[in-house]
């Protein structure tokens, strides 16, 4: 197998077909067609590729080859520094509540998770939309499960029913937002401020010294909801499958 193609074997089992990603930075007209024979070779039928927006070489090579454009990659993030914080479009409601789950949160925290799922780059894949949903279910039980650090659910006072949530990690200093969304009821009332805010301040008590996550460019509210609490763009990659 090429040395430049990393077998993904949680990805390969849950969707049932073997996939791969490809580690190379860039690409060649010369260097991809023997790099995706490889592939073929070794019996991969999907690959993964990540590449820079810079890079015309690359791009071009690529989309000759029909890779499938299904997301642009935006990296936003916030160092814990001096800056005063911005003021949010949405404050956070005196009666939000941001708790860890609660026995018998379950059912709306997949739906929510479910809701997070529409923009991803699954969803954007017809081969592999049709497991997107199934997908979200399983990472936000695992995040509950301990695959998060943290949890975070935003609740009404009254009557208390999910109607956001958050997960995070902390690694190497830096929180990391896995997991966002806002249930569709409940946008545009100051639940997703709550929540970053929620992370953001857990990140800190845990000694990190910044935060970041990873959204879409075709999620925009995502994107104004951080640069409005302090995030800004750290890269961009354009995100790729190839069908074999």
């Amino acid at each position: 197998m090429n040395s430049s193609i990393q077998k993904l074997e949680w990805d390969s089992n849950f969707f049932g077909v073997t996939i791969g990603r490809i580690t190379a930075p860039k690409l060649t007209e010369t260097e991809i067609d023997p790099l995706l024979d490889s592939a073929r070779c070794a019996g991969f039928e999907c690959l993964y590729f990540e590449a820079n927006p810079n890079d015309p070489r690359t791009v071009t090579a690529v989309e000759r080859r029909n890779f499938q454009l299904v997301d642009v990659r935006v990296v936003l993030e916030h160092p814990f520094d001096d800056r005063p914080a911005p003021v949010p479009r949405y404050p956070i409601p005196a009666d939000l509540l941001v708790t860890p789950p609660q026995n018998g949160d379950r059912a709306q925290l997949v739906d929510i998770a479910v809701q997070i799922g529409h923009t991803s780059r699954f969803a954007f894949d017809t081969r592999l939309a049709r497991r997107c949903a199934d997908l979200y279910r399983v990472w936000i039980e695992n995040s509950c499960n301990g695959f998060a650090d943290a949890v975070l659910v935003a609740r009404w006072a009254d009557p208390g029913e999910p109607a956001g949530l958050i997960s995070c990690t902390l690694r190497e200093g830096w929180g990391h937002i896995q997991l966002a969304g806002v249930a569709a009821a409940h946008r545009q009332r100051g639940v997703g401020t709550g929540l970053v805010q929620a992370a953001l301040d857990w990140t800190r008590a845990e000694g990190g010294h910044g935060m970041q996550v990873v959204t879409q460019a075709r999620n925009v509210p995502a994107q104004r909801l951080y640069q409005q609490m302090g995030f800004f763009t750290r890269s961009m990659t354009l995100y790729y499958h190839k069908w074999l």
